[in-house]
């Protein structure tokens, strides 16, 4: 189950990236984020991300400090954290991202004289 702690974003600002812990902790009896499948989170977000167009940059990150509340995730600048994330929630930190940054331009196909 993910839980999400809001936090406002600043005025007129967009969130610019989507930071994931993915932190292996050596104690392995100790929780983080890497050891609850942050890395396989972060590799569905990556793919989701690029498939929908979607304008955000996803940061792998090695440590929020919230490693008994992970997989961990956060909105960057100052924005949300999502706590507890699980491959299940994927689906909706995509639509949340969708509507949060929109679309990336898409670069015209231009083809030069010599082509």
């Amino acid at each position: 189950m993910s839980v999400t702690i809001a936090r406002t974003q600043p005025m007129g600002q967009r969130p610019t990236s989507f930071a994931i812990c993915i932190n292996m902790r050596f104690q392995a009896d100790q929780p983080s984020c890497a050891g609850r499948g942050s890395e396989d989170i972060a590799d569905a977000l990556e793919r989701g991300i690029k498939d929908r167009g979607i304008d955000i940059v996803l940061e792998r990150l090695r440590c929020f400090g919230l490693c008994a509340q992970g997989p961990n995730l956060r909105l960057i600048p100052g924005g949300n954290f999502h706590h507890r994330v699980t491959m299940a929630d994927v689906p909706a930190l995509l639509d949340m991202l969708e509507a949060a940054c929109g679309h990336r331009a898409a670069v015209p196909n231009i083809v030069g004289p010599h082509s």
